[in-house]
């Protein structure tokens, strides 16, 4: 299971991660997993009592953990609540169950982010980013091709940041031992984040393959 530091800065900006280019695989599967999916701000209607306020705060609260990679007990709690109302249309229960996945894969909880996810896409079949995030909990349950089958529906589906699920692809390559195909994925996500430094060290770990 990953630490609470390593949970915490799943979803921050791979380039301070690293130094020195000391990123391994540990470093990759930090950043493999979670993405959050942003909600309407109109699920509830416009004219809330209080319990419906109650409820869009939650909704709220619910998102904004999702994107600040926020793992606490509360968080969890305001998705939950959220995902009891009977208001909720198909599109945004399809939402706030990938955002609570999100939050569940942070913190190390495959098996209830692999649910909340399944069911999202039976709802919400093209949402890339939680194809994406499937993938990564598929990872950390050591499903291997199913996590390369979810992460080539996000590719397919036009997810905005193609390089993670490449290194998704390419992390659960090498986990199996399929180094070859892993080095040309890392490569892959390496070429299309330029700036990212975890994604550039990958591919200079395997120094069998490099030219020279």
């Amino acid at each position: 299971m990953q630490s609470e530091t390593q949970n915490t800065n799943k979803n921050k900006s791979l380039v301070s991660f690293c130094v020195g280019g000391a990123c391994g695989l540990g470093a990759a599967l930090i950043f493999s997993a979670a993405v959050a999916l942003a909600l309407s701000g109109g699920a509830f209607g416009q004219d809330e009592g209080r319990e419906r306020a109650a409820l869009s705060s939650a909704l709220a609260e619910c998102e904004a953990a999702a994107f600040s990679a926020n793992t606490s007990g509360r968080a969890m709690g305001a998705c939950d609540s959220v995902l009891r109302s009977g208001e909720l249309a198909d599109g945004t229960r399809a939402r706030v169950l990938a955002n609570r996945a999100a939050i569940a894969v942070r913190r190390g909880e495959a098996g209830p982010a692999i649910s909340d996810l399944e069911e999202a896409l039976r709802l919400e079949p093209g949402l890339a980013e939680a194809w994406l995030t499937l993938s990564g909990a598929y990872i950390e349950a050591r499903r291997l091709n199913p996590a390369i089958e979810a992460a080539q529906n996000a590719l397919t589906l036009g997810l905005t940041q193609p390089e993670l699920a490449h290194l998704n692809i390419a992390i659960a390559h090498e986990i199996a031992g399929r180094l070859d195909l892993a080095y040309a994925s890392y490569v892959e996500a390496a070429n299309l984040a330029p700036s990212n430094a975890t994604l550039q060290a990958q591919p200079r770990r395997f120094r069998q393959h490099r030219a020279g």
